[in-house]
C-alpha cells in the first residue's frame, strides 16, 4: 500500500489544526510552544511530501532540504521560546499566559 499525496496533506492538515488549537487555547506557556512545534512540524511534512509527489519533483532532496532548514528553525524557535517560558516562571511563579499580574 502506497501512501499518495493528498493523504499525506489530510494528515498535514490534522496535525496543524492541532497545533492551531493548543496554540489558540492559551492556557499555559508549554503547551503554545508544542503548539507551534506542531504546526513546523505539519509544515516541514508538507515540503517533504510536496518534495516526493508535487509537480516536477525529479528528486527528493529539495524536499527534504526544506523540511531540514524548517527543523533548524523550529528548534531555534523552541529555545528563544524556553527562554520566554523560564524568564514568566521566574516571575510568576507558574506557565500561565493569561494570569493576573500582581
Amino acid at each position: 500500500m502506497s501512501v499518495g499525496l493528498n493523504l499525506l496533506l489530510v494528515a498535514t492538515a490534522v496535525f496543524f489544526a492541532v497545533g492551531t488549537f493548543a496554540l489558540v487555547a492559551r492556557r499555559s506557556a508549554i503547551v503554545m510552544l508544542l503548539g507551534t512545534q506542531f504546526m513546523f512540524a505539519a509544515g516541514a511534512i508538507a515540503f517533504v511530501a510536496f518534495g516526493k509527489f508535487g509537480l516536477g519533483a525529479r528528486t527528493f532532496s529539495a524536499g527534504a532540504a526544506v523540511a531540514l532548514f524548517a527543523g533548524g528553525i523550529a528548534v531555534a524557535e523552541l529555545a528563544v521560546g524556553l527562554a520566554m517560558a523560564a524568564l514568566l516562571y521566574r516571575e510568576q511563579r507558574n506557565f500561565a499566559v493569561d494570569a493576573d499580574h500582581r
